[in-house]
């Protein structure tokens, strides 16, 4: 839980007077009411999603839930992948085609 108060300290900062986290849970018809004094606070989840926090319960509940306001990276290994099969079909196909016109012209 010390690990937990931790990372809400650095993504939200300290919590007000008169403050104190408790889980609101799942609860769908839950609204986090806004804080005029908080700094808005973007965080990242470890898809790419992001979520502007209005105030530090709400961010608390975030960072609780996974949430960071570090971004994550994640590698596009399907887009380098792509691009190399690109270019390499490309280059293969201007020698292919460079090279039957050679043969050609040799006759």
């Amino acid at each position: 839980m010390d690990q937990n108060l931790n990372n809400v300290k650095d993504s939200c900062g300290i919590a007000p007077d008169g403050i104190s986290y408790i889980d609101p849970g799942n609860d769908p018809n839950f609204v986090f009411t806004q804080d005029p004094n908080f700094e808005i606070v973007t965080l990242y989840d470890v898809e790419g999603n992001i979520a502007n926090v209005n105030s530090w319960f709400e961010c608390a509940h975030y960072v609780n839930g996974g949430w960071s306001s570090a971004q994550i990276l994640n590698y596009q290994g399907d887009k380098v992948l792509f691009i190399s099969m690109l270019v390499t079909a490309v280059v293969s196909s201007i020698y292919y085609v460079l090279d039957i016109r050679k043969r050609y012209a040799k006759k």
